[in-house]
């Protein structure tokens, strides 16, 4: 980590300590909390693992050609037990040449469900998806297990309270993670993208505020590098458990934020090799430019 990053570092964890409440869920949509999942048609085609004690869905395509990216995503509060988070999961594996895809169970079990007493929301989003003591630590222990076996680059979505874990995660785990995609995100603030560390794509649906100014200080950090789209025809959660995958407009939207969280994570995580490549070939030209002009003054003397 360098100098810039250690003082970036200390300013996020003295803006995010100083607030009470981690996720404040008066600024999530009526949509994010009132609106019941749908159960979903579909077979995954991973399967579950154990990382220590946290229960994860994994899926990698045969024939990947990229083993060495991995892909972790966070769903809403219903969990990850719904067949449409795993379904994008899927989609995502097979994307711009192959990535490993990974949803760990953060809240072991104990989901939101709308038939609940709405007053306990609150103290329930702060026990289980408590960002220093669960979330944090989680992830970090995800990395290291996918590292242990082979993985290098990493990256991270996440869809309405994920949306809020991804931001988190480019602000505190740059050393981590190379990008970060935001899907129908709840709870971020725009604060929070004055201390964002890595590229991140805004895919905000119409229930959301406007995160121009949000991608504009992306843009002045990252350049090209981060995105914006925002689905005015879309509902919150539109590609999570409330998504119907029936509806053909839904499954095109659905279809292009997979489509461009693809070619995001295909461009920002193959970043440093690519640069390393093109210092490579301009170091070849260097020379291969100065041989030239070695043997022309050489021959060129003899004439």
């Amino acid at each position: 980590m360098n100098s810039m990053q250690v003082v970036l570092s200390i300013i996020s964890l003295a803006v995010l300590s100083d607030c009470s409440v981690m996720y404040d869920l008066n600024l999530a949509p009526h949509e994010c909390l009132e609106t019941k999942a749908i159960a979903a048609d579909y077979t995954p085609l991973g399967q579950m693992i154990l990382i220590g004690n946290l229960t994860a869905y994994q899926y990698e395509a045969p024939h990947n050609m990229n083993p060495n990216r991995l892909l972790i995503g966070v769903y809403d509060i219903y969990g990850f037990n719904y067949e449409n988070l795993k379904q994008v999961a899927d989609q995502m594996a097979v994307q711009s040449s192959g990535f490993k895809v990974v949803l760990p169970d953060f809240f072991r079990g104990d989901a939101w469900d709308v038939d609940r007493n709405a007053s306990e929301r609150q103290e329930w989003m702060d026990r289980v998806g408590d960002w220093n003591g669960i979330v944090k630590p989680d992830l970090i222990n995800v990395v290291q297990y996918y590292k242990n076996r082979g993985v290098e680059e990493f990256a991270i979505y996440g869809m309405c309270w994920g949306g809020k874990i991804a931001t988190l995660a480019a602000i505190e785990l740059s050393e981590y993670f190379k990008a970060s995609g935001l899907v129908h995100p709840s709870l971020v603030t725009d604060d929070e993208a004055e201390i964002v560390q890595i590229p991140m794509y805004l895919m905000p649906s119409k229930d959301e505020r406007n995160m121009t100014s949000f991608y504009q200080i992306l843009q002045s950090k990252f350049g090209d590098n981060s995105g914006h789209r925002r689905f005015d025809d879309m509902s919150h959660g539109f590609t999570g458990a409330r998504g119907n995958f029936s509806d053909p407009l839904i499954r095109e939207r659905v279809d292009e934020v997979i489509n461009k969280l693809g070619i995001f994570f295909d461009h920002n995580l193959n970043e440093t090799r690519t640069s390393s490549d093109s210092v490579i070939l301009q170091s070849h030209k260097f020379w291969f430019v100065t041989l030239f002009v070695a043997v022309f003054i050489h021959f060129g003397c003899k004439i």
